[in-house]
């Protein structure tokens, strides 16, 4: 063999060396990937699950009462004011408008009575610390008389729901025009605002201390949710 020829197959082998290493590191990033990928998945999905305490359920509960005393505060302020410029001063009908309201021209009016975060927190997706907020909009009548719409130049009503009921909370929340806030440890509560809120299961509750006595007497479940 000449010179030229062993110089030939030194440099093949070297070139085939080469493209062999590099093919082992790369094979050996992507599976890195792939490894980081998994454990990142796994430990998003099924690590195990996220234990919620009494004393969380109960954090999430007082923060849900604060917010519907700010909302209650707020629709008080709007009703002072003629802001959807239609000649009638109103309640707000969604308490979304606490936030942003809109004209007869369907013209946006800023309205800043309360956060962009809490008035978009109308579903489970957005909640605030477990609860989301639901506005009331029919009155169901005693003696099954059936419902009746709600007139807001006069009256309104929200209520405020734990995203999962023994998980996120157990109490449910309702604050309406009379400026109080009530308490209701049912399980379910029906989205209509009842003519007769005590005899419904309602209680008032217009304090903090007057929540934290109550929740010494609820039974929190010690559940767990998934993580998420």
């Amino acid at each position: 063999m000449n010179k030229s020829n062993k110089k030939t197959d030194e440099l093949q082998a070297s070139n085939g060396r080469n493209f062999s290493i590099t093919g082992i590191i790369f094979s050996i990033i992507v599976t890195a990937g792939f490894v980081w990928g998994a454990v990142q998945w796994y430990t998003l999905w099924w690590s195990g699950p996220v234990q919620i305490t009494a004393l969380e359920m109960q954090s999430n509960e007082l923060t849900a009462f604060v917010n519907l005393q700010t909302i209650s505060q707020a629709q008080k302020k709007y009703k002072e004011k003629d802001w959807d410029r239609d000649g009638k001063k109103t309640f707000a009908k969604y308490y979304i408008h606490l936030w942003t309201s809109v004209s007869t021209s369907s013209e946006p009016i800023p309205i800043k009575l309360i956060s962009k975060k809490l008035g978009f927190a109308t579903e489970p997706d957005r909640a605030i610390d477990g609860y989301y907020f639901v506005d009331l909009q029919d009155l169901t009548l005693s003696e099954h008389k059936g419902l009746q719409r709600l007139d807001y130049e006069k009256e309104w009503a929200v209520l405020a729901v734990p995203t999962a009921n023994g998980q996120t909370g157990v109490l449910n929340f309702l604050a309406d025009n009379s400026g109080n806030v009530f308490v209701n440890d049912a399980k379910y509560v029906p989205k209509q605002y009842p003519e007769n809120l005590l005899s419904n299961g309602w209680i008032k509750n217009n304090t903090i201390q007057q929540l934290k006595d109550f929740q010494k007497k609820t039974i929190y479940p010690q559940k767990t949710i998934p993580r998420k």
